[in-house]
């Protein structure tokens, strides 16, 4: 007597003990631990909702099988076991307190299989156990299969993605991952609720829809997947843009593997869809009616509880190109706030005049002169490092030894400034040059400069400024075809009167290209022969490597670093040894004497592509933009060997043609690194890959933003009028809006 009294204790205690449970998990989450008593106080609260809730449930249960003459079984077996049921599901609600990413994807499994094997039990008191139980494990292995792809796509995100906002919160992955799944088990409960209603043929259309829907999300994903290991972004119309030519490197090692994996996660969906459609015809309809209502029920609870799912990748996926096709066009202000902040960044707008920003000057009129006397009209080669950040190198980084001892060479020639916290303005390659070269910051993709409302930019920029100055040539080289990414149009349109790529490069090249096009050890030959048979001088010459772009295992002639193992670190020597090479050619020929050479990277690399090996401290912690490499040669230099001071790639232009004493009329955004830009601490990136705002606050800290413009709800957003605040991201949102409009009506040409 008295052990069955305290067996039915501790069964009505399951409930109490599962709420408690639940609340602790789900409090501890949500609720600030700062303040004890009120943490205790409102813990207690969601305690008692969820005791009293579960309790209305379980007698709603009893009616409604009471009430529609459910087998015995239900009602009695089944029913005392509810609360059993409930104490175990209470323990999912642990993983609220779990700290590593792993370990709660783990334990999610593992819990996931203790209450299928807790049902398992409790159903084998059925008179008709064997049918439910073969339903249960059929659901069960179909719901981990999901459940379990993506947990590894929410965790490939985790890995690979540059920017995610609720990373930042534990176990997101598995909250995600819960989400998504339930959102496809929604949609599969009521394709089959409907195909048990329905005739053979409609029915059978209803299965395939779902079928071929799931299908498609694992074949986009795969995309999705290798979009995010070479770029850290998300499947977008942006990112398709960014992919126009780059079909010669689509095929890979990375590209063979998903590949693999997408084929081996189609041959398991099919078989398990296989055995749930032969089970279909071997039981009856109702005893998978009564489950296909308990997903509908579960799935519904899960999204209404749970905000993950508005912060999956596949959510914002499907925004973004929804907001893509819908865009209304709307027109956007600048606002006066944000307006009076871009000053503090040296960006000042006239907006009473259609050039809204016009300059008479470059620099100003005190500027001391920076070249030697005898140096006049010196030729001038800019090499755009491709994707290199600072940090890629000992020349910044000591912590590498002998990974670039060519740059090395050239930043130690007495005759070498090398400059520091130079960061990029802009990425990728295409609009990374656009801001280098025209000191304007790009509102807008290559796509729609050169497809959209705007065929060409009309900005001022150095190559058409240094015609204008008694310069007799220049050129551009690329690896790759004219037409990739567009650059034929945006770099042509800058005034570059000679645009080298595959095809042109044919008669200096001998051989198949040996990379993603060209190899940088057949890229720099080609521009030496082009250097001294071709330009007049004095010349411009500008080259783009390629051999540090990801993949960065394409190159057959790569010059392999160390024990040989780190793909980056691989190309990014490889790169320096062709420099190297060129450099020592350079050195030794009479261009050293009247040739200023500038190495400088088109924009940072992307932060995917560090690996802890080398990198632990960056590695999952960087954005977009990052400190560049930038040195510039001048025979006889008379220039500081180092340069420390906040800049970006706008302030390229004005600081080279500062250097060359051509102070000119213009439309640029950025200063001379010489001479103003000293007084602007504070610097921006701007893209659709990302907004960036580099400055200090009223205190003088500096602070660091970032997000992804399509990431941005700004819709309620409330301008504080104290303008010596720091700018914010909406407001920056603001700016970048109403530059893409100011800038598709030409109130940024120069004429």
């Amino acid at each position: 007597m008295i052990n069955n009294r305290i067996k039915k204790i501790l069964l009505a205690s399951n409930s109490l003990i599962g709420a408690f449970v639940i609340a602790a998990g789900w409090s501890w989450y949500h609720f600030s631990k700062h303040n004890h008593g009120q943490f205790v106080v409102k813990a207690s609260a969601v305690m008692l909702t969820v005791f009293i809730g579960y309790q209305i449930f379980k007698k709603a249960f009893k009616y409604l099988v009471n009430k529609t003459k459910r087998h015995p079984y239900w009602e009695n077996e089944f029913y005392s076991q509810l609360d059993k049921l409930f104490f175990i599901f209470s323990f999912t609600f642990l993983i609220y307190f779990l700290r590593q990413e792993i370990a709660s994807i783990i334990y999610a499994i593992f819990i996931s299989s203790v209450i299928f094997w807790h049902t398992q039990k409790t159903l084998s008191l059925h008179p008709n156990a064997i049918v439910w139980k073969k339903i249960n494990t059929l659901y069960f292995i179909f719901f981990l299969f999901i459940f379990l792809i993506n947990l590894g796509l929410q965790y490939w995100t985790y890995r690979y993605a540059v920017v995610d906002t609720g990373i930042k919160f534990y176990n997101v992955i598995v909250f995600r991952a819960w989400s998504v799944t339930m959102f496809w088990l929604l949609l599969y409960s009521i394709s089959d609720l409907t195909y048990w209603q329905v005739k053979k043929i409609p029915a059978t259309i209803v299965k395939a829809v779902w079928v071929l829907a799931f299908a498609l999300f694992l074949i986009l994903w795969s995309v999705n997947a290798g979009i995010l290991f070479f770029s850290g972004l998300n499947l977008s119309p942006i990112i398709l843009e960014h992919a126009n030519g780059s079909a010669g490197v689509v095929f890979n090692s990375i590209s063979a593997i998903l590949l693999t994996a997408l084929l081996t996660l189609l041959i398991i969906f099919t078989l398990i869809k296989r055995k749930i459609l032969l089970a279909n015809k071997q039981i009856q309809k109702k005893y998978w009616g009564y489950y296909d209502l308990a997903i509908l029920v579960m799935a519904i609870a899960s999204l209404v509880a749970f905000s993950s799912f508005k912060t999956t990748p596949e959510y914002n996926i499907f925004k973004n190109f929804y907001n893509y096709f819908t865009d209304n066009n709307s027109r956007v202000e600048l606002n006066p706030i944000v307006q009076k902040k871009l000053e503090r960044f040296g960006i000042n707008y006239n907006l009473n005049e259609f050039g809204i920003n016009h300059h008479d000057k470059i620099f100003s009129a005190t500027s001391s002169i920076l070249l030697p006397s005898t140096l006049k009209k010196p030729n001038i080669l800019i090499i755009f490092l491709e994707s290199f950040s600072s940090r890629l190198s000992e020349i910044y980084n000591p912590s590498l030894i002998e990974v670039t001892p060519g740059l090395d060479r050239m930043s130690k020639n007495p005759n070498t400034t090398v400059f520091h916290k130079y960061y990029n303005a802009s990425t990728p390659t295409v609009t990374g040059l656009l801001s280098q070269l025209c000191s304007f910051l790009p509102p807008t993709g290559h796509e729609e400069i050169t497809s959209g409302g705007v065929r060409h930019h009309h900005l001022l920029c150095l190559p058409k400024i240094l015609q204008n100055n008694g310069y007799q040539y220049s050129a551009y080289i690329t690896a790759v075809e004219r037409d990739f990414a567009n650059k034929d149009t945006i770099i042509s349109d800058m005034g570059t009167q000679k645009f080298f790529g595959t095809d042109e490069l044919k008669q200096y090249i001998d051989g198949e290209p040996l990379s993603w096009g060209y190899s940088d050890h057949q890229l720099f030959p080609a521009t030496w022969k082009l250097m001294n048979e071709q330009a007049k001088q004095p010349f411009l010459m500008m080259l783009s490597t390629v051999d540090t772009h990801t993949p960065f295992n394409l190159s057959k002639d790569q010059v392999k670093y160390g024990d040989q193992k780190n793909d980056l670190l691989n190309s990014v020597h490889t790169t320096d040894d062709a420099f190297a090479k060129f450099w020592d050619d350079f050195t030794n020929s009479p261009l050293y004497q009247n040739t200023i050479v500038i190495t400088v990277a088109d924009h940072a690399i992307f932060p995917a592509s560090y690996t802890k090996d080398y990198f632990a401290d960056v590695t999952g912690k960087l954005s977009f933009y990052d400190e560049n490499l930038f040195m510039v040669y001048v025979p006889k230099s008379i220039l500081p060997k180092n340069i420390d001071r906040y800049a970006s790639g706008i302030d390229f232009a004005p600081t080279v043609l500062n250097l060359l004493n051509i102070n000119t009329p213009n439309a640029f955004e950025g200063h001379s690194i010489f001479n103003d830009r000293q007084n602007f601490p504070n610097i921006l990136g701007m893209h659709e890959f990302g907004l960036y705002i580099n400055q200090l606050d009223q205190t003088g800290k500096r602070m660091i933003d970032y997000s992804v413009p399509s990431h941005l709800d700004c819709s309620h957003y409330q301008y504080d009028t104290d303008t010596s605040k720091p700018l914010t991201l909406c407001e920056f949102l603001n700016y970048y809006q109403w530059k893409k409009n100011t800038f598709a009506d030409g109130r940024f040409w120069e004429k």
